[in-house]
């Protein structure tokens, strides 16, 4: 799989990964490999990032749960992810370095799903 950013990293780590970005607000938006990434900083680095599917792949419509463990993957660095109970009951993990946080969001409308990444402010 192409998505393989981590957070924390620079405006020319994110391009170098992904290609050309739009500036939108405080964020720079990536289109890649099927997904829209909106990519907010910390200063110079990436303290957010949300994985959206785009739409732009006829066959990768809808966030599969092979997505999912697909991003994790990716963004895990080589480490696991665990699961944590949250009162909202979304879907939560930490990696197990503690410094990264994932939620997975459905939303209320067909295909309103995204994965997002933060860091583990401590």
């Amino acid at each position: 799989m192409a998505v393989q950013a981590n957070i924390g990293e620079d405006v020319t780590q994110l391009r170098a990964r992904y290609g050309s970005a739009q500036a939108v607000g405080g964020q720079m938006l990536f289109q890649h490999d099927g997904y829209s990434i909106a990519v907010y900083f910390d200063g110079a680095h990436s303290g957010m990032e949300v994985f959206v599917r785009d739409g732009s792949k006829p066959d990768k419509i809808d966030f599969t749960e092979q997505d999912i463990e697909q991003v994790l993957a990716a963004e895990g660095e080589g480490l696991t992810w665990n699961v944590v109970q949250v009162p909202s009951g979304k879907r939560t993990w930490i990696r197990s370095d503690n410094k990264v946080l994932a939620r997975f969001t459905t939303g209320d409308k067909p295909g309103d799903k995204y994965l997002t990444f933060l860091l583990n402010a401590q």
